[in-house]
């Protein structure tokens, strides 16, 4: 844990190297020091139908941080400041770059793993 995941603009693939995004935003969440390595899943999701404001051409990037309970407001502050550090040079000419951090309920979250890993 944690599950980061990235939603971005189509259009921003052109100007935004969509691999290295996910690469900063997981070294964002290794470099907060709140998880081990080997538990940080990292994705992202393109999004082709979008709209932001009255803008239609407007880009967006939404990383969503999905986490067990258990951590302070502070940690999560922390960890959205990591997140953030780690991809703020090659973000600064998105329109509306936003962050949140969701508990998962624990109750009902299941993780299954192959054989052998």
């Amino acid at each position: 844990m944690p599950h980061c995941i990235i939603e971005y603009s189509a259009p921003l693939a052109q100007s935004v190297d969509i691999k290295q995004l996910v690469q900063r935003v997981h070294h964002g969440a290794i470099n907060s020091g709140l998880f081990e390595r080997s538990a940080i899943k990292t994705r992202a999701i393109r999004c082709d139908e979008y709209q932001v404001g009255d803008n239609h051409l407007g880009s967006f990037i939404h990383i969503t941080i999905k986490i067990m309970p258990g951590r302070t407001d502070d940690q999560k502050n922390h960890l959205l400041s990591a997140v953030y550090d780690s991809i703020a040079a090659e973000t600064a000419e998105v329109c509306s770059l936003t962050f949140e951090v969701i508990e998962i309920n624990a109750t009902s979250y299941t993780k299954y793993l192959a054989s052998g890993h």
